[in-house]
Formats: C-alpha cells, sequence, structure tokens
C-alpha cells in the first residue's frame, strides 16, 4: 500500500488522493466529512506525530463548530441554512441505510475514517491511503441511481485526462476540422480500443455533427470531424451527473 506519508515529501502542496473522488467518496459525504477529510490530508501531509496533527485540526477555522446541530444564525440567510439542512438530513438518512449513525464529534468523525479505510491509525500518527483507495460503491447500500452515478465517476475519472490530452492535442493544431483513423488517434494517446471508444463518445457532443457508427469504423478508415470549440470552453467538466449522488 502506498500512503500519503509515503509520498509527501516528493509532491507540492497537500496531498489527496485521486481516489477520494474517483471512487465517489466526495459525492457522497457530507460537506463537513469532505471538509474533515482534506483537512487530515493537510495535516498528515505538514505534521509528524498524531498530537500535531490534532492541533493542527484545532486551528482550522473551517472545521470550527462542525458536527454541532446547525443554527440558522450561522447562515447568511434562511434560505442558505435550510438548504444545508434538507442536505445534512439527506447524507443523514444516507448512512442510515447502511445502520450507521451520523457523527455527533470531529473524533466520532474520523473514527468512521478509520473504519472506512480512508484514515490508518498508526498509535503515534494517522496516515492517509492513496494506492489502493477504498471504494464507497462497496461500503453503502445504494440506490440505483446512486450506483450508476457512482461508476459513472469511476469511469469518468479514467477517460477525463485521455479526452483532456486529445482536445489539447487537437487544440494545438489551430484548426476545426481533423480528418484522423482510430489507429492515428490510438497512437497520438497511448491507449488502447475501449479508452479510445470512451473517449470518442465523450468528444461528440463537441463535434458539428456526429461520427456515424463511429464505434464500427475499421481502424485504418480516416475519420472526418469539426471541433465546435466554444462548445468545449463552455463546457470542459461537465458534471451533469453528479445530482444523483446526495
Amino acid at each position: 500500500m502506498q500512503t500519503v506519508r509515503d509520498i509527501r515529501h516528493n509532491q507540492d502542496g497537500v496531498v489527496i488522493p485521486n481516489g477520494f473522488r474517483a471512487n465517489g467518496w466526495s459525492s457522497v459525504l457530507s460537506h463537513e466529512m469532505n471538509v474533515l477529510f482534506q483537512a487530515i490530508c493537510y495535516v498528515v501531509t505538514e505534521k509528524e506525530t498524531k498530537a500535531e496533527m490534532e492541533k493542527a485540526l484545532d486551528e482550522i477555522e473551517a472545521l470550527q463548530g462542525t458536527f454541532t446541530e446547525p443554527v440558522a444564525e450561522g447562515f447568511k440567510s434562511e434560505e442558505d441554512f435550510k438548504g444545508y439542512v434538507n442536505l445534512l438530513n439527506r447524507f443523514k438518512a444516507f448512512l442510515g441505510r447502511s445502520n450507521i449513525d451520523y457523527p455527533a464529534s470531529r473524533e466520532e468523525a474520523i473514527q468512521l475514517f478509520i473504519k472506512w479505510g480512508l484514515v490508518i491509525d498508526n498509535g503515534d500518527a494517522w496516515d492517509v491511503p492513496v494506492q489502493p483507495f477504498p471504494d464507497a460503491s462497496e461500503l453503502f447500500q445504494l440506490s440505483e441511481a446512486e450506483s450508476m452515478a457512482l461508476a459513472h465517476l469511476k469511469l469518468e475519472s479514467l477517460v477525463h485526462p485521455v479526452f483532456s490530452r486529445l482536445v489539447m492535442m487537437l487544440h494545438e493544431k489551430e484548426e476545426n476540422t481533423f480528418n484522423l483513423s482510430k489507429a492515428d488517434l490510438k497512437e497520438m494517446l497511448g491507449t488502447n480500443d475501449a479508452m479510445l471508444a470512451e473517449v470518442l463518445i465523450k468528444l461528440t457532443p463537441y463535434m458539428e455533427e456526429a461520427i456515424e457508427n463511429v464505434l464500427d469504423i475499421p481502424d485504418d478508415e480516416p475519420m472526418s470531424f469539426t471541433i465546435v470549440w466554444e462548445r468545449i470552453y463552455e463546457d470542459f467538466l461537465g458534471q451533469q451527473f453528479s445530482s444523483n449522488v446526495q
């Protein structure tokens, strides 16, 4: 297992494992549990002992008052307060489906992180796994919509870097219309058939016209397509599935 403490001196800034988002945790955890996890990543990156880590958590302003009953006076408006309470209740119900009580304190939340494998307790210090990272879909009772949304997040975490690389390569050519085969694209990206298929599907909404039967075209047959760059500029990080999870 690779952990934050293993790699922290080789990285710039706070180390937050990619699996936290890719494996669904940032989508299923409440806002304050998301904030706490990122704060733990910070103290694990920066501090040496558990005592130092706990003291640093005490000093983080964003953690003040977390895991206490929210009060309207702490929000800018009644609408903001009601919206927060609604989201918090949804998350409590989400945990309740898996027979888990929502933590009443930071200490209880950290114990849940340890139970779920998000935090490692080494006795004198905490650590955070980087690879492998726990999968939220394996630990909670999920609805069909939630399962689909988390599966999309996992696929997107694999596809998006390759898609981004393709967009950058095409953009560097300063053209709109391209004539490339699948073999050309695979060589450009250093990827395989399955990943290229996913990338082409992701690229389709940004084409002036979709490539007909794109998945059935032979590897060596040139494909002509025109990219509408304005669509990519406006919607490069589309999050249309995110509303299905918490």
